[in-house]
């Protein structure tokens, strides 16, 4: 088993942000870059963080740095226990940036990707983590937007949900962008139209579908506005949900908003069929293997310091601001 896929720094990436030393890179995708920071605080003993930053050629425009500023506020609204706690942000640096906890835990789409579907049992004690997450954004007035295996971590302890990079809570600007994953958007979503909570609630439910079934709840495409057609016409492909979670999935899977489900009904009807507790109970032990190697590197990373870079460019970061690019 393999545990968290951490990428060294190449030339372009900065050393520091803030109080933080930038040890690796994560990943990096079309909305920005991942980093894994550790802390030079005095008390935090070198507490790991990921350190989100947008991607930008040269200077950062102001358009970009209102968006970003606006996902580090709603972040910091919601301080649960099933999502990454923001612990700083450098809003005013040369190249914006937010702090949150790391979670050394896989995504449930590497989950299903290496190592199969779940059974309903465990398909059941994912879902209820995952709807107490909802539950905490939505209590803040924050709608996720993009709800998709690979933006829910798990932990041993339960799912954590990441990644409010397309959030926006009832008191900001609307948008009217699609930009989820289409695969597990609303219809809604997928029209332009305005996001709420039951569009998460449909996320969820295209989520669960894959963790039990291997894929997304349509047919298979590999063309984008096919793909679009399907979300937007609710035209699923649900062949191989199993019997005993139907009633869980398919109400989130209705076309129309109202008719879903909503979360604190699924999660009073989940707390009847799956009983908290660790995922060594309910995931199998192949599954339990990869999460155990993500949590074990993470161990290990808390307690080694780097020491490939020299003493010069040591030097150098610890003097020197977030360097832009």
């Amino acid at each position: 088993m393999t545990g968290p896929r951490l990428l060294p720094l190449g030339p372009d990436d900065p050393r520091q942000f803030g109080a933080y030393r930038i040890e690796r890179r994560i990943a990096s995708g079309g909305m920005g870059r991942i980093y894994l920071g550790r802390s030079g605080r005095p008390g935090e003993d070198g507490h790991l963080v990921a350190i989100k930053t947008p991607i930008a050629e040269g200077t950062v425009s102001p358009g970009d740095r209102r968006r970003f500023a606006r996902e580090v506020e709603l972040a910091r609204r919601v301080d649960s226990v099933y999502t990454a706690r923001v612990r700083d942000a450098g809003l005013a640096d040369p190249r914006p940036w937010m702090a949150v906890d790391y979670i050394p835990a896989p995504p449930l789409s590497e989950l299903v990707d290496t190592e199969g579907p779940l059974s309903a049992a465990a398909v059941r004690w994912v879902a209820a983590g995952t709807v107490r997450a909802l539950i905490a954004l939505h209590d803040e007035g924050v709608i996720h937007r993009d709800v998709k295996p690979q933006n829910v971590l798990l932990p041993a302890a339960g799912p954590r949900l990441i990644d409010f990079g397309i959030s926006h809570a009832h008191d900001l600007t609307r948008t009217s962008l699609t930009l989820g994953t289409l695969a597990f958007s609303s219809p809604e979503q997928a029209r332009g139209q305005e996001s709420t909570a039951a569009s998460d609630v449909y996320s969820l439910g295209a989520t669960l579908f894959y963790l039990a079934v291997g894929r997304p709840p349509y047919r298979d495409t590999e063309h984008v506005l096919q793909l679009r057609a399907l979300v937007d016409n609710n035209d699923l492909a649900l062949k191989g949900l199993p019997r005993e979670l139907s009633p869980l999935i398919r109400p989130c899977l209705a076309a129309e908003p109202a008719e879903r489900p909503r979360l604190r009904d699924l999660l009073a009807e989940l707390d009847r069929t799956a009983t908290p507790g660790s995922g060594e109970r309910w995931l199998p032990p192949h599954w339990m293997a990869l999460i155990d190697a993500y949590e074990a590197e993470g161990r290990r990373l808390r307690h080694t310091a780097p020491s490939s870079e020299t003493p010069t460019q040591r030097l150098l970061t610890q003097v020197l601001p977030a360097i832009p690019t």
